[in-house]
């Protein structure tokens, strides 16, 4: 009896040593954990168009890619309903809260907009503004009924002022514009998003996702550098293609100019959605060549919150 006592306490420390070099073989290899932070995408950096919602595996301190993580700094609690640090390209997440959450994202619907209206109309084309352009509830450009104004410029109060009549007025010119929206959407995967309009008012089926408006923004930067010109530009005035009727524009974005790694952002608010705010940060703090790009969606300040968020990147990685 005591002999088979000893074999069957041999099997037993066997089968736990076993069972813990499994369960530190995994950790490593990345079983599915929860953290708001600090993730790395399974498969690197991905191209853009082949995106999809990323399996995540913890990026540990044993690796000697930079950036590291700082586990003296303390995890960071947004009140936004999601938001999301995102390297540019895709290729790591530094921050996720309910990143592939439904939510309405209000004025950031013109981030879409602005693609189709890049990829479908010449910026000398001059649209008539129609009389339901300037009836549109919301943040106004100041446009005039049968206003003859291009397309650009109509597209720089869109996102300078985020302005709902502007973007209602470039997509009244084409009847399929909000069907290329959606089209556009599904060509980027975007699984999370659809859209109902072109300026992101409160509607139930006008919807996406921090994820999914990361993906949108970082495909517009990187397809349509032009598009920074008018997302960095604080002040600008245009004019109605006639030349007789002036727009005075002012970027919604309060941090352009206020935090020195804010290079271009979108921003977003109504009564359902919350503040939203959509940015491209970058700088000495990260490194020479880290871009990221940052999302907060259903904020009480979407701007403070994405100050902090900024900081505690900053705080939270070894960069250098």
């Amino acid at each position: 009896m005591d002999g088979n006592k000893k074999f069957y306490l041999k099997i037993s420390l066997i089968f736990t040593v076993i069972f813990f070099v499994w369960i530190f073989g995994s950790a490593k290899n990345g079983l599915p954990i929860q953290n708001n932070s600090d993730y790395k995408l399974k498969d690197g950096p991905a191209a853009l168009m082949n995106f999809v919602p990323p399996t995540f595996v913890v990026f540990g301190d044993s690796e000697n890619t930079l950036p590291r993580r700082n586990w003296s700094a303390p995890a960071l609690e947004l009140g936004a309903e999601a938001a999301l640090a995102m390297r540019a390209d895709g290729g790591r997440v530094y921050y996720n809260k309910n990143m592939e959450i439904r939510r309405p994202v209000a004025s950031l619907t013109k981030l879409m907009t602005a693609i189709v209206v890049l990829e479908n109309y010449q910026p000398t084309m001059v649209i008539k503004v129609p009389l339901s352009a300037v009836k549109r509830e919301g943040s106004k450009g100041d446009l005039r009924p049968s206003e003859e104004i291009t397309v650009r410029s109509l597209f720089s109060i869109m996102l300078i002022d985020s302005s709902n009549d502007a973007a209602v007025a470039l997509a009244d010119k084409n009847p399929d514009f909000i069907s290329l929206m959606n089209k556009k959407a599904k060509e980027l995967g975007l699984l999370n998003t659809h859209f109902t309009n072109p300026d992101g008012l409160d509607e139930e089926n006008n919807y996406s996702s921090a994820l999914d408006v990361f993906k949108i923004f970082s495909y517009l930067i990187n397809t349509h550098s032009e598009i920074f010109e008018i997302l960095k530009t604080k002040n600008m005035i245009v004019y109605s293609s006639d030349g007789n009727i002036e727009h005075r524009l002012k970027n919604t974005n309060e941090l352009l100019g206020r935090v020195s790694e804010v290079v271009a952002g979108k921003t977003g608010y109504t009564g359902e959605a919350g503040g939203s705010l959509a940015l491209l940060i970058s700088g000495m703090s990260f490194g020479d060549k880290n871009e990221i790009i940052t999302i907060v969606l259903g904020s009480p300040d979407r701007f403070l919150e994405s100050e902090k968020l900024i900081q505690w990147l900053k705080e939270a990685y070894i960069w250098n």
